[in-house]
């Protein structure tokens, strides 16, 4: 039983890796389409905030009442779980190269494996813990980071890269422990009402370039309204993934889900490929290889330890 909930989570955890694959070449089009990341996050959040505690409201209304102290858990979880992941990785991209930044910010799996043994005392198969580093090396190869990348480095933007690990290590934690008194939906859904209260204060909606949706973006040789593509982003790139993996955390543990989302840079290297035509290396498709074969050893490792504990 055990190890067939560990499977589902993983799975759970991987379609939302498979569409933020896709989302981040949508994501790039309303980019290049005039919108600036600032304005992406805000509709991004808002919208998946909109439609999530609609949701919710009609099937569970109760789940949305809070307590003084879950104020400050879902503010927190909003803000700095949501919101400073991206504005932190997109300061840190602003200094240093793509690669260099993704490989600092999946130290985060690392972090999350460290506090649940350290804090939380959980058990992890010693090959978990070994296919975390292998997984980054595959990553670093995939990436095609090069000691090139490293020549006049940005002190700040590695530390840009830092903060955004330990965003993502708290937003994987942190789920874990609100869904266990509320469902993945609810969790979300107050965590994006929060984050998106944030966001409109720093930049209010009366100031928002409604006009840059009514224009095109491209997608490969194909041209798409951005209304469309800010669609897809909101709820294909953020509503489903995003509750897919916050119930894999529910089933798999942090350590677990966040293990499996270090194959995201994969693939979306390869939506990247199939879509926009990007040449792959031989060495980035073996970086691959290795990555996803880490993350298969990792969690047929926790597989096991489930079944047999």
């Amino acid at each position: 039983m055990r190890s067939s909930r560990t499977l589902a989570g993983t799975l759970l955890a991987l379609g939302a890796v498979l569409l933020w694959g896709v989302n981040g070449t949508v994501s790039r089009a309303v980019l290049d389409s005039g919108l600036s990341p600032l304005r992406l996050a805000e509709i991004r959040i808002t919208g998946s905030a909109a439609i999530l505690l609609v949701a919710v409201a009609l099937v569970r209304r109760a789940e949305l009442r809070l307590g003084r102290r879950d104020v400050l858990a879902f503010a927190a979880f909003g803000v700095i779980g949501m919101i400073f992941v991206q504005w932190m990785y997109f300061e840190a991209i602003d200094r240093i190269p793509i690669s260099l930044a993704l490989i600092i910010e999946y130290l985060a799996p690392l972090m999350v494996a460290i506090w649940v043994r350290v804090v939380w005392k959980r058990h992890l198969p010693w090959l978990a813990w070994a296919a975390i580093p292998v997984a980054l090396a595959g990553l670093a190869l995939a990436l095609g980071l090069t000691g090139g990348d490293l020549g006049g480095l940005s002190g700040v933007g590695v530390l840009w890269s830092l903060g955004a690990g330990c965003s993502y290590a708290y937003y994987a934690l942190h789920a874990e422990v609100l869904t266990r008194t509320r469902t993945p939906a609810a969790v979300l859904a107050l965590g994006l009402g929060f984050g998106s209260v944030a966001l409109a204060v720093v930049a209010p909606w009366w100031s928002f370039p409604y006009d840059a949706l009514g224009g095109t973006g491209a997608i490969g040789s194909l041209d798409v309204p951005v209304w469309l593509a800010v669609a897809w982003v909101v709820v294909l790139g953020t509503v489903i993934p995003f509750t897919l993996l916050v119930t894999g955390v529910r089933m798999i543990g942090a350590d677990g889900a966040i293990v499996t989302a270090m194959t995201e840079p994969i693939f979306a290297g390869a939506v990247a490929w199939v879509v926009l035509g990007q040449v792959l290396t031989p060495t980035q498709i073996v970086g691959g290889a290795i990555v996803l074969a880490a993350v298969t050893v990792a969690q047929v490792a926790r597989a096991r330890a489930s079944a047999m504990g």
